[in-house]
């Protein structure tokens, strides 16, 4: 073997090594990894006809079979190489350090849930990225290697439109920075665009294309309710829009001339009656809950709903005739009026409130405010939970059953101050009355009300009416609060809304592909300068 030529097969075991992990760091340049390892098998058919005559000397002497030999074990070494290569390109070898206080780059609880229910299909999400600009796409990077590093499986592929056009017009770009979600499920494809890049904006499209079958929730109207489609601030068009982007059909329902509850709703939601129900709705009603459905209502202070009352009390809550108000020399009145409640303290062990319960300082705005009550003796056997309650600031005024109640000086027998329920969660299973009642009989020492049979039943009661108003949901608190009692009702927790985080960046992120550049760093660029510097000095020595 000529020795000046001993540098072309370490060079190209190198290239490979060098082109292997840049393909793994930067995965938006594909010819990297084919190009390096062309330019490595190249080198070892340059070094091969550069000494050819030394090579066939080689196999023609008695020791060729030990030189063959030797070929084995650089052929091995090789192997080696490549299979450090492969297994170091694993999603498993990703991993990010978190620095900050809050934990803002690290998944949420439910985020780690949706990657858990791609395992558990066995299925590949595709994701197609389309960037112009590099830094929103870097963002993204960053935070789609969060799911990767939890073991999302993701197919990711980065197009820039600009390059090719063809691939943008295909698949109907409306802005140049796009991210695609597909899946196919039970053979029906799914699809989710996002435009904006967050935590939030990312799960949310995973669960779209999770879910196999829109459900359904109808909006009563025909009582003075907050309009579905209304843009102005007392209208529910920013969580109409919410609830659509998470792949919910929304419809609105008049009771009176339908006079059914459609079977295909999955949720019936009250908002702001300005006028009580009749009884015949309430009936309706109650047979929708019978057969499974979920009940959200929302009513407001100083509004009578006597016989929604009624209905609601058969399943254990009640909305009590007072109203909630922020002291008179509270500070916030100044910006805030004192017509609204803050409500800060939440149950830790409730799918709708756990995740603020988690945060520490995290207030929801209720204006127009009314307590909730637990009956514990209701007919329906139902399990109540009053999961969110005000801050202790909060003043109650008793016996308000509309605005005349409220006028003039308030006698002080009629002032409560403390901690009051806003939010109450009511949970069973539709029996018969006959058979609830036996049912009560027989399990009467139990410390939990047994139920057999029937379908499960959901209701979600809150005192205040607007606090989904698109004035209200300007604040990202009630939004999500609101979003988290849907997903609970339609039973959807997996699907429960992301809480949005401080977006600043504090992490030490360790990819499969940095990790692998810092791999050849330190196990073969830095070694492979001391074995060719004393290449070339045993070079000189023999020239010399």
């Amino acid at each position: 073997m000529r020795p000046d030529l001993l540098l072309i097969p370490f060079a190209s075991i190198l290239v490979a090594s060098i082109s292997s992990a840049a393909a793994k760091a930067f995965p938006a340049i594909t010819w990297i990894k084919y190009g390096g390892w062309l330019s490595a098998l190249a080198l070892i058919v340059l070094w091969i006809v550069l000494d050819l005559p030394n090579f066939k000397a080689m196999f023609a002497r008695k020791g060729a079979k030990y030189g063959a030999s030797s070929g084995v074990v650089v052929l091995l070494t090789i192997a080696v190489i490549a299979a450090i290569s492969v297994v170091t390109s694993r999603p498993r070898f990703d991993k990010n350090l978190d620095l900050t206080k809050s934990g803002a780059n690290t998944l949420a609880e439910q985020s780690v849930k949706i990657i858990g229910n791609i395992e558990k299909r066995k299925s590949e999400v595709e994701v197609l990225a389309f960037f112009m600009d590099q830094e929103t796409k870097k963002q993204f990077q960053d935070l789609i290697g969060l799911y990767t590093s939890k073991g999302a499986n993701l197919k990711i592929e980065y197009i820039d439109p600009q390059r090719d056009p063809m691939r943008a017009t295909a698949e109907k770009l409306t802005s140049g920075n796009t991210v695609i979600f597909k899946l196919q499920s039970n053979g029906v494809p799914q699809e989710a665009r996002i435009t904006t890049f967050s935590e939030e904006k990312i799960t949310n499209a995973l669960v779209k294309v999770l879910k196999d079958k829109p459900k359904q929730i109808f909006f009563t109207k025909g009582h003075g309710e907050s309009a579905l489609r209304g843009t102005d601030g007392n209208g529910l068009n920013i969580m109409t829009v919410e609830l659509e982007g998470n792949k919910y059909e929304v419809k609105e329902l008049a009771l009176l001339e339908e006079a059914k509850v459609p079977e295909t709703a999955d949720l019936v939601v009250i908002a702001g009656p300005k006028y009580d129900f009749k009884v015949e709705e309430t009936r309706l009603l109650e047979e929708h809950l019978k057969r499974g459905g979920g009940l959200m209502v929302m009513v407001e202070a100083m509004v009578p709903v006597p016989t929604l009352n009624g209905l609601l009390e058969k399943y254990g809550i009640k909305f009590s005739n007072d109203l909630l108000i922020l002291r008179p020399d509270d500070p916030r009145t100044v910006f805030l009026g004192q017509n609204n409640a803050i409500v800060s303290d939440f149950d830790d062990l409730s799918p709708v409130t756990k995740d603020f319960a988690g945060q520490s300082k995290v207030a929801v705005i209720m204006p127009g405010t009314r307590s909730v009550e637990e009956i514990t003796s209701n007919t329906s056997s139902m399990k109540v939970s009053l999961v969110a309650k005000t801050a202790p600031v909060i003043i109650k005024v008793k016996n308000v059953s509309s605005r005349n109640d409220v006028g003039g000086n308030i006698k002080s027998d009629r002032i409560e101050t403390g901690t009051f329920p806003v939010m109450a969660v009511a949970t069973g299973k539709s029996t018969a009355p006959e058979m609830a009642k036996a049912e009560k009989e027989e399990n009467k020492d139990a410390k939990e009300p047994m139920q057999a049979g029937g379908k499960e039943i959901r209701i979600v009661a809150v005192g205040s009416a607007a606090f989904a108003t698109n004035q209200s949901v300007n604040g990202r608190e009630n939004r999500d609060l609101f979003l988290n009692a849907i997903s609970y009702l339609l039973q959807d927790e997996d699907f429960i809304s992301i809480r949005p985080k401080d977006v600043t960046k504090s992490t030490l992120n360790i990819t499969s592909g940095s990790s692998q550049l810092l791999l050849l760093g330190l196990s073969w660029i830095y070694p492979f300068i001391f074995l060719a510097g004393g290449i070339l000095f045993w070079i000189r020595r023999r020239q010399a």
